[in-house]
């Protein structure tokens, strides 16, 4: 998710008042996706296969899914929305929505299943046999999300339906277990493995469909399109739907990237953007690894939110802010997509590294009019303020970067600490151990880590093999001594 770093410091004022292409990645010793679906009437119905694949060193006997759109239902104990944003969010008045599971068949056979976790917010699945490592196992299940409105990842909007996280998703497994996602207003409450999507999505003629996947094959029949999309090692499926949309594309490489827009008044430079960054992040890291890369403008809370191979952008940023939002989401596509993390534990990784990721576009790109050393200064300033603002409302600031989001007071300092800090920790990094071995690190990162879960240890020990003393600075930084 982006915050626009070259405007932060005025909301601060303000609150103060190896890898080539992945299809022989493993991605058939994969869990698998089959999504048989329909948008009408603010709600999405269908049906999904998971062939669930234990990747894992460890058994299972149940499998956990998230479902993320409970918590836009009436009561629910933590709201997808920050208070600050509620007005904004909600602006044609209190909306909910919700998932309904009507049924769960294990091997074509009806099952039991539970919804609880945190707040009614994981599906609980036993499993007939024990699932043991290398193993598979075939889940179907029948639901129905209602969509509120609400400007959020999964609302309806006045110009837009946004769907994300609109299916039951497995939770991600850390350490031999199924780690359960509450939706907390802050950051981006999520974790999930990857795995491969064939998704059929059925939706009213007259509705533009963005989405993640590549577009297999389309029918139109009785007034609605069919579509068929495919997607290997994804993280997510995610749609956006409009009547409004204009689109314009062009190739990079092997890869199609869209650019769905409603009221944008330089639509090629907003693509052009999107284009560059794809270019030179993979060249500098590994080649980008869909055959599509949608670039979606939709209302939005905050600047923008990455899914696989497909992004929001608000359609509430002017021109510059526009282009910025669109390098950091686009970084989030080698920074959370392919090394991913577990994003409410440890969301300065990829964070972090989606914000320097723009300051490296920048300094590569000095035609955009920023300068490496103008956006490591104001994320200085911004970050001195924040501390400084913090010491004089609250008495103290915690400025730990090992903290999990719900152990964040504020989206305020959330924002500090796991954008803005991150981001001069990463360049403090280059200056100390210089260029040559910085950059050594961060392709070490990512290629020991691609589509697997990264964590600040693994983060360390890549720098550490690259030959960057750089365990005690990382520390220093983790732990809140590191002055800046």
């Amino acid at each position: 998710m982006r915050k626009n770093l070259l405007t932060l410091a005025a909301f601060i004022l303000s609150l103060s008042a190896i890898l080539p292409f992945f299809g022989c990645n493993g991605s058939e010793n994969r869990t698998s996706y089959e999504i048989d679906c329909e948008y009408d009437n603010g709600a999405v119905t269908g049906t999904e296969k998971v062939s669930f694949y234990n990747s894992s060193d460890n058994s299972f006997n149940e499998l956990k899914f998230n479902l993320f759109p409970n918590a836009f239902r009436k009561g629910a104990k933590y709201s997808p929305v920050a208070a600050q944003y509620h007005h904004q969010a909600y602006k044609w008045g209190e909306s909910y929505g919700g998932m309904e599971i009507s049924a769960v068949r294990i091997n074509g056979e009806n099952a039991e299943f539970t919804i609880g976790g945190a707040d009614l917010n994981i599906l609980c699945v036993p499993l007939a046999a024990e699932v043991f490592p290398n193993e598979k196992t075939v889940v179907e299940i029948d639901f129905k999300t209602d969509v509120a409105k609400v400007v959020a990842r999964t609302g309806i909007n006045a110009d837009t339906v946004n769907l994300a996280n609109f299916y039951p998703i497995l939770c991600g497994i850390e350490n031999g277990a199924f780690y359960e996602c509450a939706y907390y207003a802050n950051g981006d409450p999520f974790f999930s493995d990857p795995a491969n999507y064939t998704v059929t999505f059925t939706r009213g003629e007259n509705l533009v469909a963005a989405t993640s996947g590549a577009l297999i094959s389309e029918t139109t029949e009785n007034g609605k399109i069919t579509s068929c999309y495919e997607l290997k090692n994804a993280r997510s499926f995610a749609a956006v739907l409009s009547e409004k949309f204009e689109v314009k594309s062009q190739k990079v490489g092997d890869t199609d990237v869209f650019y769905y827009y409603f009221s944008d008044e330089e639509p090629d430079k907003t693509l052009l953007a999107a284009k560059e960054a794809l270019e030179m992040f993979g060249e500098k890291w590994g080649k980008y690894p869909y055959k599509t890369y949608s670039v979606v403008q939709t209302p939005f809370i905050q600047g923008g939110m990455e899914f696989s191979a497909l992004v929001f952008i608000s359609d509430d940023l002017e021109s510059a802010a526009r282009k910025e939002v669109v390098v950091h989401e686009t970084a989030h596509e080698w920074w959370q997509t392919v090394v991913g993390n577990n994003e409410i534990k440890h969301p300065f990784i990829d964070e972090g590294l989606a914000e320097y990721s723009v300051v490296l576009f920048y300094e590569t790109h000095p035609e955009y009019g920023y300068t490496r050393e103008q956006l490591i200064k104001s994320a200085e300033q911004t970050y001195k303020i924040y501390c400084s603002v913090y010491d004089r409302i609250v008495g103290s600031v915690d400025t730990t970067m090992t903290r999990s989001v719900p152990e964040y007071t504020s989206e305020y300092e959330y924002v500090n600490i796991a954008y803005v800090k991150a981001c001069v920790m990463f360049d403090y990094l280059r200056r100390t151990v210089g260029d040559e071995k910085f950059f050594s690190g961060l392709k070490r990162f990512y290629d020991e880590n691609a589509f697997k879960t990264a964590t600040p240890e693994s983060l360390v020990g890549a720098f550490e093999r690259a030959g960057a003393d750089s365990n005690g600075f990382f520390e220093s930084f983790f732990n809140g001594t590191a002055i800046i």
